[in-house]
């Protein structure tokens, strides 16, 4: 390829990305002039994901694939923002790769995509062991845990295995994210939204036994029924990994959830 058909297709794309960008800013200014409500995944400025990453999430994540191609663009935007926001850490001689930070981040966009606080605000630092690794607050070994100091921590073995199979409604990054969103909203609620949908779950769940009612049919792995804070993350497990299900056997619980995070992923 020659040097000026190279400079004519660098300018081809230059031109198709300040058009575009142009475009999503010309709509959002004029949803700020009329005092329209702009749309959730809006972003003034949408960041690119970089190409092995958009290769990876394509092969790999099934619901960036789900997604208009305009709408991915903010999913990734906002994949890298997440990135960027928090200090990765590994332990063990474990080192540190763009994979690791990609697949968490997308793990943690995904929960909050339906919001428009998505970044986990109150947490910093992200811990990545190769496995098990024993935990000084509850001195046991454990596979995940995240505390009110802003830090979460994952085994990345197990990590990984919870992304493999999809649909068993276990998956360390969902589990850890979501005892995030909970803490998160002790310390320092996300948005008035989100707030009060939780308040109105977390009464649900209380004064309708619903701890008590998975436990006796299995409706959730036994695992939820410890106290109200497992109970969310299991049953944000079971959102993401077996909507249909969830939908089936609790749907008044599926529908607060679907109001709390703002996205409804069954197709029942």
């Amino acid at each position: 390829m020659s040097f000026e058909i190279m400079l004519i297709l660098v300018a081809i794309g230059l031109w198709l990305y300040v058009t575009t960008t142009a475009i999503d800013l010309g709509k959002g200014l004029k949803a700020a002039l009329t005092n329209q409500t702009l749309p959730i995944y809006f972003e003034w400025f949408p960041r690119r994901l970089p190409h092995q990453y958009e290769q990876y999430l394509i092969k790999n994540d099934k619901f960036y694939g789900n997604l208009s191609p305009k709408i991915q663009r903010s999913y990734g935007s906002r994949i890298m923002n997440f990135i960027d926001d928090k200090t990765f850490i590994t332990r063990d001689g474990l080192k540190i790769t763009g994979e690791m930070k990609l697949v968490i981040a997308s793990i943690a966009v995904k929960i909050t995509f339906g919001l428009r606080e998505y970044l986990f605000g109150h947490f910093h630092t992200i811990i990545i062991y190769s496995g098990e690794f024993h935990s000084n607050v509850s001195g046991l070994d454990v596979k995940g845990e995240t505390n009110g100091a802003g830090v979460i921590v994952f085994s990345w073995e197990d990590l990984q295995y919870g992304n493999s199979i999809p649909d068993d409604s276990i998956n360390l990054g969902y589990h850890e994210f979501a005892h995030a969103l909970f803490l998160g909203h002790l310390m320092n609620p996300y948005n008035n939204d989100f707030k009060d949908h939780y308040r109105e779950w977390l009464m649900f769940v209380k004064y309708n036994d619903k701890l008590e009612e998975v436990r006796e049919k299995h409706i959730f792995r036994d695992y939820a029924a410890v106290n109200e804070m497992e109970f969310f993350a299991v049953a944000l497990e079971n959102f993401f990994e077996k909507p249909n299900h969830f939908k089936q056997e609790l749907p008044h619980l599926y529908k607060l959830m679907v109001q709390m995070l703002n996205q409804d992923l069954a197709t029942v």
